[in-house]
């Protein structure tokens, strides 16, 4: 028992300590945006047609918690997401990456980038992420 109470403290200093790297932030924050994706999948599956939203928190309405239990509403980097409609019948969701700028001119360009300050872009049509990060 007495190396329970020795080891416990020492585990959480170990995790408060923990700074994870902007690469580890990327992946996880791409790990959410797929989840995102999966859940307005299976809205527009069930609908004919991806959610009638106009803000992220609207789109949450839409799909939690019948698509997904509970939707990431913050990048890895704590900036919240912003979701658009793309004009087209789609969407646009966006993390604005370790920089914690949105960079909307870039949103087009398609693709991989080594650069994690560039905005990561995750879409409803084609390839799903538009314009992610290459973390490797």
């Amino acid at each position: 028992m007495r190396k329970f109470f020795i080891l416990v403290p020492a585990a959480i200093l170990l995790l408060a300590a923990y700074d994870p790297t902007d690469a580890e932030r990327a992946g996880w924050t791409m790990g959410d945006m797929n989840s995102w994706r999966i859940a307005l999948s299976a809205y527009k599956q069930d609908n004919g047609k991806f959610p009638d939203a106009k803000t992220l928190e609207e789109a949450r309405a839409a799909i939690e918690p019948k698509y997904i239990g509970r939707t990431p509403m913050h990048d890895a980097w704590g900036t919240p997401y912003r979701y658009e409609q793309d004009g087209k019948g789609g969407f646009r969701l966006v993390s604005a990456g370790a920089d914690e700028k949105f960079q909307p001119e870039g949103w087009a360009e398609k693709g991989r980038t080594k650069d994690l300050n560039a905005d990561a872009v995750a879409t409803g049509e084609g390839r799903w992420l538009q314009r992610s990060w290459q973390t490797w």
